[in-house]
């Protein structure tokens, strides 16, 4: 099956998010600091009068910040019927990929994350497919919502799934 995905490197390896998730790409986004989160929780970002937490990606995935450059973008998706940031070092570009059958081998090896969609093929590369929802674990997704929840402004942060 071909899909179309938004591709972008973090610490050298090349990831993919279904461009039926992403909302928009911020060049240069200014962040509200968040009190009594996670380090790879950088901020929030008021997008469409609401707030979105930003996720430092490598930070979450390999506990190494992202260092500050020109082609440092936050891709802002949908993520538990809210807005979600993800600053990466790098996009690669919007195009379609073929699924791989590697995700059986994985398993078997024990290697697979729950953040893992699936493996994609773009010509000699392995992508890797991320599902947002699994993330976080349910006591960091808590800590970052309630942050949004005592930082934004009345009525900017709409958490009725979570309840």
């Amino acid at each position: 099956m071909v899909d179309q995905y938004i591709v972008f490197k973090s610490h050298e390896q090349m990831f993919a998010l279904p461009v039926s998730i992403v909302k928009r790409v911020v060049e240069s986004p200014k962040f509200i600091v968040l009190p009594e989160v996670p380090e790879y929780v950088l901020g929030a970002l008021e997008y469409n009068n609401t707030m979105a937490p930003i996720i430092d990606f490598r930070d979450k995935l390999f506990g190494e910040k992202i260092e500050d450059s020109p082609s440092s973008k936050v891709i802002l998706c949908n993520w538990q019927d809210n807005s979600l940031g993800l600053l990466i070092e790098e996009i690669v570009g919007i195009t379609e990929l073929t699924e791989t059958e590697y995700e059986v081998e994985i398993e078997r090896a024990n290697l697979k994350r729950g953040y893992v969609d699936k493996f994609l093929k773009l010509k000699d590369d392995i992508v890797i497919s991320i599902d947002l929802t699994y993330l976080f674990d349910n006591k960091q997704e808590d800590q970052i919502i309630d942050a949004l929840e005592e930082t934004a402004p009345e009525g900017t942060f709409d958490d009725s799934a979570g309840e």
